[in-house]
């Protein structure tokens, strides 16, 4: 296995601001006005772009209503009781 760890100094600002440079923002997803993910860990922290609840919200209602309008029928009562899934994946 390859160690891609990369290590970077940066100094923290006034009040303990921290300016996470523009191509890892952009690698993983840190948005302006979005929200952090801080996991307090043994050796330090780490930082993790959080998913917008809004955003989050707009894509589920979203894809309830693409599941809706699939032509599918749903099974009768009892209709299931024999089928196995471990058959289903043989």
């Amino acid at each position: 296995m390859v160690d891609t760890t990369v290590t970077l100094r940066l100094r923290l600002g006034k009040k303990g601001y921290l300016i996470i440079p523009k191509i890892l923002r952009e690698k993983y997803g840190f948005e302006e006005g979005g929200w952090v993910l801080v996991e307090l860990r043994e050796e330090g922290i780490l930082l993790k772009p959080a998913a917008d609840i809004d955003e989050l919200k707009k894509f589920l209602r979203s894809h309830v209503s693409r599941l809706k309008n699939l032509d599918t029928k749903s099974p009768r009562p009892g209709e299931l009781k024999d089928v196995s899934l471990e058959e289903e994946f043989e």
